[in-house]
């Protein structure tokens, strides 16, 4: 019962990784293409790699591609933050330059 309950256990917690890693994948494999840092035939080449893993069940290849998709994951994140941020304080910049040319029209 113990060895039943600990491989679903273990059953449970893989396919969360994987459901993270197809996640992660969406947001990587569009970035990474959009940047023309992947072709499409390359991202085909990565994804074949990762789905030969799952399927084989190869807990350690799919700890490490999930180790490195999450991190490329966070870095696209990141930088879609960190530009979202540069554009705001742009926008608010120019709302504040134009708000004072109209005040010196105006006044």
């Amino acid at each position: 019962m113990k060895t039943l309950t600990v491989a679903l256990i273990v059953e449970v917690s893989m396919n969360a990784v994987v459901e993270k890693m197809r996640a992660d994948w969406i947001l990587v494999s569009e970035a990474r293409k959009a940047s023309g840092d992947w072709t499409d035939e390359e991202a085909q080449d990565i994804a074949a790699a990762i789905r030969a893993a799952i399927e084989a069940k190869d807990r350690t290849v799919i700890a490490c591609w999930s180790s490195w998709l999450a991190d490329l994951a966070a870095w696209v994140t990141a930088w879609n933050l960190i530009c979202r941020g540069s554009e705001a304080e742009m926008k608010r910049k120019a709302k504040e330059a134009r708000e004072k040319q109209q005040g010196e029209r105006n006044g």
